[in-house]
C-alpha cells in the first residue's frame, strides 16, 4: 500500500473549511436563529438522503473492490500457467525446451515492466500478445511420437490457452468501461454533496457544535470520495494491484532444472 497523497489532504480539509464557512454564513440567518422549520417533515427527508446515499456507496465500493480483486487473480492464475509451461517442457529436446522457456521469461518480464504501467492507461501492450501467440506455434511444434510427448504437448497448450484466457480477462477488467460504475460513482459524489448542503439549507444554526458536526461529516466524506476514487483506478494510488504474481513467477522460474 502506497502513502496517502497530499490531494488528498487537501482535498478534506479544504471541505471542511468550506462547509464551515458556508455554515457561519448560513447559520446567522434569522430563520436558522429561530428554527422556523419542520423538523419532523426535514428530518424524514434527511433520513431518505442518508440511506440512498449509503445504498449507492455500498454498491460503488463493492464492485469497485470486487473487480480490484479479480484482476489480481486473473494475474495470479495467468503466472500459474506460466510456471506450469515451463515445468512441463523440462523433458523436451533441448532446443524446443530452451525455445519455449525463453519466450516464457520474455512474456512474463514484459508484462512486468510494460504491460502492467499500460493498463492504467487503458492500453494493452501488443508485444504481449505477440509472444503469447509465439509462445502457442512453438509448443504445438513439440514432437508428439510417444504418448508421453503427445501428453506433455497437450498440456503445455492447454496451460497456454489458459494464459491466454487470463490474460484476456485481465485486460478486459482493466481497460473495460461500465456505465453502472460510472452512475454510481457520480451518484457518489452527488450524493456526498448532498449529505453537506442539506442541513445547511434547512436551516442549521452557526452554534459551535452545529458547525463542528458538520465540518467532521464534511471531512469524512471527503476522504470517502477520494478512498473511492481511489479504488476505481487500481493501477495506480494508494490502493493499486501489483504485478507480484508475475515477479514470483520469474523467481520460480530460476529453481525449475
Amino acid at each position: 500500500m502506497g502513502v496517502v497523497p497530499g490531494y488528498a489532504y487537501l482535498l478534506v480539509v479544504a471541505a471542511m473549511v468550506v462547509s464551515a464557512v458556508v455554515m457561519m454564513m448560513v447559520g446567522r440567518r434569522k430563520r436558522a436563529r429561530e428554527g422556523t422549520y419542520n423538523a419532523e417533515a426535514l428530518g424524514f427527508v434527511g433520513g431518505v438522503l442518508n440511506a440512498l446515499f449509503i445504498v449507492v456507496l455500498a454498491f460503488y465500493t463493492v464492485i469497485t473492490w470486487t473487480e480490484a480483486n479479480a484482476t489480481e487473480e486473473h494475474a495470479e492464475a495467468e503466472a500459474s500457467g506460466l510456471i506450469e509451461v515451463y515445468w512441463q517442457v523440462a523433458n523436451s529436446p533441448q532446443a524446443e525446451r530452451d525455445q519455449i522457456r525463453a519466450l516464457v521469461r520474455e512474456y512474463t518480464s514484459e508484462v512486468v515492466d510494460r504491460e502492467w504501467g499500460m493498463l492504467d492507461e487503458k492500453k494493452a501492450d501488443r508485444k504481449a500478445g505477440d509472444l503469447l501467440v509465439a509462445l502457442r506455434a512453438e509448443i504445438s511444434r513439440l514432437p508428439a511420437e510417444s504418448d508421453r510427448e503427445l501428453a506433455t504437448r497437450d498440456q503445455a497448450l492447454q496451460n497456454a490457452r489458459s494464459v491466454a484466457d487470463e490474460r484476456r480477462a485481465r485486460i478486459e477488467q482493466a481497460i473495460g468501461d461500465s456505465s453502472l460504475l460510472t452512475l454510481l460513482f457520480w451518484g457518489t459524489i452527488i450524493g456526498a454533496f448532498v449529505m453537506v448542503a442539506y442541513p445547511l439549507l434547512i436551516g442549521f444554526s452557526a452554534d459551535l457544535r452545529h458547525v463542528l458536526s458538520i465540518v467532521t461529516l464534511a471531512g469524512i466524506l471527503a476522504f470517502t470520495l477520494y478512498f473511492a476514487i481511489e479504488l476505481d483506478q487500481p493501477f495506480h494510488g494508494l490502493i493499486k494491484a501489483e504485478p507480484d504474481a508475475f515477479r514470483t513467477a520469474l523467481a520460480e522460474f530460476n529453481r525449475i532444472p
